[in-house]
């Protein structure tokens, strides 16, 4: 095997995502969010964040990813002219806010 063949980064469980994917513009702060169920689909209705209920009027996009052993949920909405990243954790039924698109 070639020494410098090596790349750290070509398995997944040495991948630090903190390290490679620092976002400063990222909230990542765990939040309560009101949402309905229909069939296998989720729909958050409103979030709480810093004491405030913010009502989704929208829900513009979603979509999922793996990480790890998480299936994670994530949901561009909108809420009083303002557009917010939200995310659940299907592994520990956490909601976070990722970040303030606009």
């Amino acid at each position: 095997m070639n020494p410098n063949s090596f790349s750290p980064k070509a398995r997944w469980d040495r991948f630090e995502p903190e390290i490679a994917g620092f976002n400063p513009e990222a909230l990542n702060e765990r939040i309560e969010v009101l949402v309905n169920f229909k069939h296998t689909r989720i729909f958050p209705k409103s979030f709480i964040w810093h004491d405030k209920e913010y009502q989704i009027e929208a829900i513009t996009y979603n979509w999922q990813e793996r990480i790890g052993q998480a299936l994670v949920n994530y949901f561009s909405v909108s809420s009083a002219g303002q557009l917010y990243q939200l995310s659940f954790n299907n592994f520990t039924f956490h909601w976070q806010i990722d970040k303030l698109i606009s």
